[in-house]
């Protein structure tokens, strides 16, 4: 994979990103587009922190399901009783 700095991954794809946007290496690595030794860009940031977010998401999503299962247990019934009631209504 190229190693660039910000200033030339800007240049080269003609935009104005900012620094926050991407996550840089911890030490210097020389840049393929300048030859001079600076952080190079690693991953964009917002993958790295929705990996990250995930983990905050998850017991609420297992609450969710855990709760939708429930409620749908919980009107099995019910909608057992409307299907065969609209089954007997078209049937007479």
């Amino acid at each position: 994979m190229a190693e660039y700095c910000l200033k030339c991954w800007n240049e080269i794809n003609k935009t104005d990103d900012p620094a926050r946007k991407y996550i840089f290496s911890k030490e210097l690595d020389l840049c393929e587009g300048c030859g001079q030794w600076a952080h190079v860009i690693v991953a964009q940031r917002k993958y790295y922190y929705r990996r990250k977010f995930r983990f905050v998401i998850f017991p609420f999503k297992v609450i969710y399901i855990l709760v939708y299962t429930l409620w749908r247990i919980l009107i099995l019934p019910y909608i057992i009783y409307q299907y065969r009631k609209s089954q007997k209504d078209n049937h007479d």
